[in-house]
């Protein structure tokens, strides 16, 4: 009897810990576009979650990015014109995305 306690209270605590720990974080890279669908080079933005916490992040001369976010929903603005914005979706596994930014109305 108290072994068959034991079991059950092992794996109650065991499932307790499986289903709180967060989804885990991975890439996402892909391409910024600007309103007029062309890439936007060597510049510098923030992807912010629904929190509104920051991730700042660089595209390169190509304008290409890669970043390192935990799943959600992020909303993405350059540091030069926080008007402009586009959308960010991560997943727990490496996702290949382009970001499109809009002018916000």
């Amino acid at each position: 009897m108290l072994r068959r306690i034991w079991i059950i209270l092992c794996l109650a605590i065991a499932g307790a810990i499986w289903f709180s720990l967060p989804a885990s974080a991975d890439i996402v890279s892909g391409r910024i576009l600007g309103a007029d669908e062309k890439p936007i080079v060597n510049g510098t933005f923030t992807a912010r979650n629904a929190k509104g916490e920051p991730t700042t992040f660089k595209t390169d001369k190509s304008g290409n990015f890669s970043v390192y976010l935990d799943p959600g929903k992020y909303t993405v603005s350059p540091s030069t014109d926080a008007a402009l914005t586009g959308v960010i979706e991560s997943f727990p596994q490496p996702r290949q995305q382009d970001v499109h930014l809009t002018r916000g109305k």
